[in-house]
């Protein structure tokens, strides 16, 4: 019985290390892919190259503007680093991520959803995990150690045990290690600047409904934070409500704030109640650059 419990534990500790060394060489890939946002990031844009501005936010941030669209017209490089799935606290992260990496803008776009306007959710956004291959930042494990609650803590645990992680997120993580192995340039569902769009056949249609309106006030303290970070790395900050189907949002005591919500109208323009398809996404884009033409042009911040 010893000599069995002895070979099962050398053979255990052996697939434990084995594992391990999977997870750690997959974190490797990963972190210089262009797969998720946060290496796409890293791998594509040069520090000393100042951005105009960068765009943050959940899928509604990814699927509302196209950065290609507004820096053909404005003459400006910009970057879209939202992600699907995400809340306001991923948002916070990203942006921490974005000057610990040592780049610089002029202007933080934030797509601000209704459903962050007062607070969020206290637990790990479900795509979180893309930014678990940089676990060895201090951002992402404090990130992690605030959110993650499931108990096993697969990204939290894995800057020691990547095993854990690789083995959770399995569909999710192993498949992209490969992919970032082999094709280093991929990137998961945005084009080269960071966009997506959804299609113009989806589950909108064209009932009219009466459009809805609310008066509605910010005051989640996680939006602070964000302008506070930006404020210490001079960046202004500018919050965008991307449009709503048959919604409006009217700010309470609105402040930078670029407010579309219930700017568009045209059903079709919609692929779900929450999401412009992609002529949406031109129609909305181009709302947004009449919107920041003064801003990102005639009054942008100097450069250092």
């Amino acid at each position: 019985m010893r000599k069995f419990l002895l070979k099962l534990t050398k053979y255990g500790l052996l697939v434990l290390l084995l594992g391990n060394l999977i997870g750690w060489f997959g974190d490797f890939f990963l972190r210089r892919s262009s797969w998720f946002k946060p290496s796409f990031l890293v791998n594509n844009f040069k520090q000393e190259e100042k951005l105009d501005y960068f765009i943050i936010g959940s899928s509604r941030g990814l699927t509302s503007l196209n950065t290609i669209q507004i820096d053909n017209e404005l003459k400006t490089n910009g970057v879209n680093l939202s992600m699907d799935d995400t809340d306001l606290k991923t948002h916070v992260l990203m942006t921490k991520h974005f000057f610990e990496y040592g780049y610089k803008s002029d202007f933080c776009v934030l797509t601000l959803d209704y459903s962050n306007f007062i607070n969020s959710q206290q637990k790990l956004g479900d795509n979180d995990f893309k930014f678990s291959s940089f676990i060895l930042d201090k951002n992402v494990r404090d990130h992690f150690n605030s959110y993650e609650n499931h108990i096993l803590r697969p990204n939290f645990n894995s800057l020691y045990f990547p095993i854990i992680k690789y083995s959770y997120y399995n569909l999710q993580l192993v498949p992209s290690a490969m992919i970032s192995l082999i094709f280093p340039k991929k990137r998961y569902r945005f084009d080269e600047k960071g966009n997506y769009s959804y299609p113009t056949t989806g589950i909108s249609n064209s009932t009219y409904k009466v459009l809805e309106i609310k008066s509605v006030q910010i005051s989640n303290p996680l939006v602070d934070v964000i302008k506070n970070i930006c404020h210490k790395n001079g960046t202004k900050l500018i919050i965008y409500i991307a449009p709503y189907k048959n919604e409006k949002l009217n700010i309470l005591e609105p402040q930078n704030i670029i407010n579309h919500s219930g700017l568009i109208q045209n059903t079709s323009l919609f692929f779900d109640d929450m999401h412009v398809n992609s002529l949406g996404r031109k129609a909305a884009t181009e709302y947004f650059i009449d919107e920041m033409k003064e801003q990102l042009v005639t009054t942008k911040p100097k450069k250092h």
